[in-house]
């Protein structure tokens, strides 16, 4: 879970069962659509979207199921097959995805991309998936979605060895954006449309395809771990077992950079909280001091033991960070130095210093939208977006663990 939405809890790590998938599975979806709206009062959502790719490459949290990559991949290279006209592509796609949508919301209970928006989906899954295809090498060019189905043109008439007048050949020869190798679309009939029944279940070929390219294009990441270890059910990533060394150092800072994270944002809906009482506008119980007792007591020692210097040598995590001498360096160890600092957690939430960085903070991320300085977004905001939980960020976790265990639940498949 994320933002003020998380909610603490302790799962047992558990092994690869497979007579247990559907429950793993229903959890981690649940987990991913509640990552989807990230709640970041703070400014802190490029050093979270740095450590989500390096344990969870080529996810995204509008992502749902693992084998959407298949079924992208799939539509396109039939309409390359079928010689269509890139003026044509993007209907057809579109037209592609919604009897995809329509087949899959009769076998899906959940994770169904635009069973609710229907005909208003803005982004298909197509969009949503199309940097995942281009990391993991299935799709073998740089280009865009769209600059992709402009060259429809160029590969039917490399395919049909175009010719002008003089009858020499033109346009590229052997054009091909999609790697050789992947798996066959079963999901599709003879006339690339998709067949009733298909669901998000992986074939062995599609788990295996996934699993290869997951584990050699990313062999350093969480995800890549889960995999090779077979490790599904776990609620946190710093909750999996045998990580290596530098894998374990990347983990030990998003753990913490969480926690810092989430204390900070009680803190600062303290404040709101306050102000909107001196204002008159709403009289609000203390609903932070309880959340924030538990969140002193998950959190204090391991912040005590952060050395926040080590941060810059975790990869691209350095050039994430907002520079200047009011920067986030400056933010998280001033704060982290008051929380180390305090003697309990009503000293730390009632902290002057600690509350000064916070309203600095606020400023200099939002200026033009402070609550604490500009009484109409004050009055916008609402105490019930408080909610429970140690923790603020799962850095796509949930993403990770549904690919995880659907990989792994495909590969013991017999087809």
């Amino acid at each position: 879970p994320s933002g003020a939405e998380a909610e603490v809890r302790h799962g047992a790590v558990t092994w690869l069962d497979f007579r247990s998938d559907d429950l793993a599975r229903a959890r981690d979806f649940i987990r991913s659509i509640q990552e989807e709206g990230v709640i970041d009062e703070l400014g802190f959502l490029a050093l979270l979207g740095r450590f989500s790719d390096l344990l969870h490459p080529a996810t995204t949290t509008l992502m749902r199921s693992a084998r959407y990559f298949y079924f992208i991949a799939g539509i396109y290279r039939s309409l390359e097959r079928e010689a269509v006209r890139a003026s044509q592509v993007p209907q057809l796609s579109r037209q592609r995805q919604d009897e995809l949508r329509d087949v899959l919301s009769e076998t899906e209970a959940v994770g169904v991309i635009g069973r609710d928006a229907g005909i208003n989906l803005r982004q298909f899954p197509s969009l949503i998936y199309w940097s995942g295809l281009k990391k993991l090498g299935m799709f073998t060019s740089n280009l865009s979605e769209s600059a992709y189905q402009e060259q429809f043109d160029d590969i039917r008439r490399s395919r049909r060895g175009y010719q002008d007048d003089d009858k020499t050949p033109q346009g590229p020869e052997g054009v091909r954006f999609w790697a050789d190798d992947l798996p066959p679309a079963g999901f599709l009939d003879s006339e690339g449309r998709i067949r009733p029944g298909a669901t998000f279940e992986l074939t062995r070929a599609e788990a295996s395809d996934l699993h290869m390219r997951f584990t050699s294009q990313f062999p350093e990441s969480l995800l890549s771990h889960m995999l090779q270890h077979r490790l599904v059910g776990i609620d946190w990533p710093w909750e999996c077992p045998k990580l290596p060394k530098g894998l374990a150092v990347w983990v030990g800072h998003a753990r913490r950079l969480s926690l810092l994270v989430r204390g900070a944002t009680l803190q600062y809906y303290a404040l709101l909280i306050e102000a909107r009482d001196k204002l008159g506008i709403e009289k609000a119980a203390d609903v932070v001091a309880p959340i924030f007792e538990d969140w002193w007591t998950a959190a204090r020692e391991p912040l005590n033991q952060w050395r926040t210097s080590e941060l810059v040598t975790v990869p691209t995590v350095a050039s994430a960070l907002r520079p200047g001498n009011r920067g986030d360096r400056w933010f998280i160890d001033g704060w982290l130095e008051r929380c180390v600092e305090a003697s309990s957690a009503e000293a730390l939430l009632r902290d002057e210093k600690a509350r000064t960085l916070i309203r600095e903070r606020e400023r200099r991320v939002k200026p033009a939208k402070a609550r604490l300085k500009y009484e109409k977004h004050l009055r916008q905001w609402k105490p019930d977006r408080v909610g429970v939980g140690v923790y603020q960020f799962d850095y796509r976790h949930g993403i990770g663990s549904r690919f995880a265990s659907e990989i792994l639940d495909g590969m013991e498949r017999g087809q």
